[in-house]
């Protein structure tokens, strides 16, 4: 995964955290990210835009999110050892959260005529038996 792809992938952490209903993937991947800044700020205090600023981010709050994410584009693109630990954030937060906020909507209706089982899944990871 890319740079890009990771730093789309903190707004929609941002939305699954703030969220009212929020799930446990979102507010996980919400609060992982915020220690994955707090470390990187600790080790780079020159780049920081203010102490506490950035871990203090309300995921509701869509500038707060857009400076979040500037800066850690910015420190992604300045530090390789910072992108590849993004990148293993987004990594591991990315299928629970795209998984979070998808949609999937199965119907049988109208004049349809079934005759024998109907499986109506979003994923199916493995095999389905009917016996």
């Amino acid at each position: 995964m890319d740079v890009d792809a990771a730093l789309t992938l903190v707004s929609t952490a941002a939305t699954a955290a703030a969220g009212g209903a929020a799930g446990a993937a979102g507010q996980s991947a919400w609060e992982s990210l915020l220690s994955l800044v707090r470390r990187v700020g600790g080790r780079r205090p020159d780049s920081r835009p203010g102490a506490g600023e950035l871990t203090a981010v309300d995921p509701a709050d869509g500038e707060q999110v857009r400076v979040l994410t500037g800066w850690l584009g910015q420190q992604a693109r300045a530090d390789e050892e910072f992108a590849a630990l993004l990148r293993g954030w987004a990594e591991r937060h990315a299928p629970a959260l795209r998984a979070e906020h998808s949609e999937v909507h199965n119907t049988v209706s109208g004049d349809a005529q079934v005759h024998g089982p109907v499986v109506q899944a979003r994923d199916i990871h493995g095999g389905i038996t009917f016996g």
